[in-house]
């Protein structure tokens, strides 16, 4: 098919009206102008030129001062002079505008497009529709010889017309969207949280600054059966690989909503992180899971802050070792085992000899040194799993560990605690012997119970201490 040319004029001066104003607002909001060939455009041109018979067709948008063509058939050329093109008329029409012999119609015989080259002299235009129902441009067909359209013909470029105003909206749609993904996308990767999601199939798509950072790997495809060994997902504890079904993003892809649940991320190289999880499935109009997300916000700081203020509240501050309070936390989980083990429970209750004639004698520092080496040497005496706690002043208590095989032999015990202060404690250069009375009572259950097991043993405690011989400093039960 012969190309043709056409000549440009940029001189030509549109006066403005309110409408025109508006109706090249709207023509600014497709975004259109001066952008490359598409093929949605110029698969509309040829149809229109094939399925009426003519050599030449165009998608042309009307701007301020010229015509420019979005899609051509038969003629290489971007654009003419408004005031030389027939689309400027045909777009103040509401239907076909149609000039079967351009030579014998006054609007348009002066065109130098219809007296010169390639000598035009039949048009047909059909406005097309942009934002707000603006006429924007049209889509017209031409021939360098007279004609007349067929009802049919007239039936295709309205069809025609139709579908390119509506791929004009789509294309303005997809701009539209790709902003605002380019946005959400720009304001995911400045969040201090760390933002994942899926698509339908399981694929991970967005991967935010935060989360590449924590993670320290690429998030590449891989299944969700592989996600948490492939990012390191653990359990509260950081102890436990997650299972596929526990991770909070495939608890989301499979319809399940999720709130606060705290895992922890170990990431070769990095210090395993602690957050808490928030994530949803995204379910279309259809009802249908498309996807999920997952945001994650670290909240390590604040979960060492609450241990440690955990563990200071339930610490000894003089000696270290629990206190009252983890005494009693602790004797309640271990009774709650032996109910379900049928294991005896075997309790030590210790204090100190003499000791208020240390306090008295040689000051309360020298007594809290007394405390501090005590407590050390009791730990010394006793199994790593034996819970040991200081009660208050000088008593001391051990739950003596029943987790292995074989029998336990209180005695046996008692004995190792007064080998341990065989030896004197020195203290600010003098070298002081004390001793303790220990008593020890034993829990066999059914019915286990706290409250009267260290009463027993406090007793078991009072009556050693009773019938210890009398010692000018502090003897052995």
């Amino acid at each position: 098919m012969q190309e043709m040319t056409l000549p440009i004029d940029h001189a030509f001066s549109h006066e403005f009206t309110p409408e025109e104003h508006a109706r090249l607002q709207a023509l600014d909001d497709l975004q259109i102008l001066d952008t490359p060939p598409e093929a949605a455009f110029d698969d509309l041109a040829w149809l229109a030129s094939r399925m009426c018979d003519v050599p030449i067709s165009m998608i042309s948008l009307v701007s301020a001062e010229h015509l420019w063509f979005k899609a051509r058939c038969g003629l290489d050329l971007e654009g003419v002079s408004r005031k030389e093109g027939f689309c400027a008329h045909a777009i103040a029409q509401d239907d076909i505008l149609e000039v079967p012999d351009a030579r014998a119609d006054p609007r348009f015989a002066g065109f130098s497009s219809v007296t010169g080259a390639p000598h035009l002299r039949f048009y047909a235009g059909i406005p097309l529709q942009g934002p707000g129902g603006h006429r924007v441009g049209t889509l017209c067909i031409l021939d360098t010889r007279p004609r007349r359209l067929t009802e049919a013909q007239r039936e295709v470029l309205r069809c025609l017309a139709r579908r390119a105003s509506d791929s004009l909206e789509l294309r303005r749609s997809q701009l539209i969207a790709q902003s605002r993904e380019a946005a959400i996308a720009e304001l995911l990767d400045v969040l201090p949280d760390a933002v994942v999601t899926c698509d339908a199939t399981g694929t991970l798509k967005e991967f935010n600054a935060a989360a590449r950072d924590w993670h320290g790997v690429d998030p590449r495809a891989c299944p969700p059966e592989d996600w948490a060994r492939h990012f390191g997902l653990y359990d509260e504890r950081g102890e436990t690989l997650l299972q596929p079904e526990r991770i909070p993003l495939s608890r989301a892809w499979n319809g399940e909503k999720v709130r606060g649940q705290t895992i922890v991320i170990r990431t070769p190289g990095m210090p395993p992180r602690t957050v808490s999880c928030n994530a949803s499935p995204l379910v279309g109009i259809d009802h249908k899971v498309h996807g999920a997300v997952c945001t994650m916000h670290d909240v390590t700081v604040q979960i060492r802050f609450a241990q440690m203020m955990e563990k200071m509240a339930l610490t000894d501050e003089l000696t270290g070792l629990p206190n009252r309070a983890a005494w009693f936390s602790e004797l309640d989980r271990t009774l709650a085992r032996a109910r379900r083990s049928g294991h005896a429970v075997i309790v030590l209750f210790i204090d100190l000899n003499d000791f208020k004639r240390i306090n008295d004698t040689l000051g309360h520092a020298a007594g809290d040194e007394v405390l501090r080496q005590f407590s050390l040497r009791l730990k010394n005496s006793c199994r790593r799993n034996d819970f040991i706690a200081r009660l208050s002043g000088d008593e001391f208590v051990v739950c003596l560990d029943r987790s292995g095989e074989g029998a336990i032999d209180p005695a046996r015990m008692v004995r190792k605690i007064h080998d341990a202060l065989a030896l004197p404690l020195l203290v600010d250069g003098q070298e002081l012997t004390i001793g303790c009375s220990i008593g020890h009572a034993v829990e066999n259950g059914p019915d286990f119970d706290a409250a009267r097991l260290m009463e027993r043993a406090d007793q078991a405690m009072y009556e050693v201490k009773r019938n210890k011989p009398p010692s000018p400093s502090a003897g052995r039960d």
